[in-house]
């Protein structure tokens, strides 16, 4: 397992705290210019490549196909940090297997590796029903159909759905309240609801999940 990363901190927890679960084994870090990182991968070839989503900033969207391209085997996590994200298109295109979040505990991500080492996927609800419909509709599978994006979910109230169709849209709690006669309190706690049946953190990811006219993609 390699980490890529030049956020020192992390890379010393994660260390710290990974070497502390059973079946961990480290092979190296990276703190350095991503040509150091893809030259050290190409030469350890480690089986698992937890990629720091925060060089993105750094280097571009490039420097993960040039990784991949010096891994083609590896299984690729990435730390999610929510000011780097990754759009459901990448994900695919890269072959990325998990994405754990920054500031998730070591037993999170000792979970995760374990989870993708044993060829699963660790994805969040959103990202795993969007993947497995693209997967579905470029194959051309009848299935596909069976699951095209709808604007209701079965798993949600009336009101939830209510809520969590407005709130996918863009609207804001307090004018979601004045439409549905409610209070924003009211919103927010169905929302939180919503947000823990759907698997997902934000408005602009329920609005992935479902696929709305004018939805943006997750920021």
């Amino acid at each position: 397992m390699f980490i890529a990363s030049q956020r020192r901190d992390l890379v010393a927890a994660l260390g710290s705290g990974l070497a502390s679960q059973a079946g961990m084994h480290l092979v190296g870090v990276c703190h350095a210019q991503i040509r150091d990182i893809r030259a050290f991968v190409a030469h350890a070839s480690p089986d698992l490549i937890l990629f720091d989503t925060a060089l993105l900033a750094l280097f571009g969207a490039e420097c993960l196909e040039e990784l991949r391209e010096a891994v083609v085997d590896a299984k690729l996590i990435v730390i999610w940090d929510d000011a780097h994200p990754l759009a459901v298109e990448e994900i695919e295109k890269h072959g990325i297997c998990g994405c754990i979040p920054l500031l998730a505990s070591a037993r999170h991500y000792a979970r995760a590796i374990r989870e993708v080492s044993h060829g699963g996927l660790w994805l969040p609800r959103w990202i795993m029903s969007r993947v497995c419909r693209r997967i579905l509709v470029k194959e051309g599978s009848h299935a596909a159909g069976l699951d095209a994006p709808s604007n209701t979910l079965p798993a949600l109230t009336a009101r939830e759905q209510a809520i969590a169709r407005r709130a996918a849209a863009g609207k804001t709690n307090k004018e979601i309240a004045i439409e549905l006669n409610v209070s924003p309190d009211t919103v927010k706690k169905h929302l939180g609801a919503v947000f823990d049946k759907v698997g997902v953190h934000r408005r602009s990811q329920l609005a992935y999940c479902l696929a709305v006219p004018g939805q943006r993609r997750p920021e």
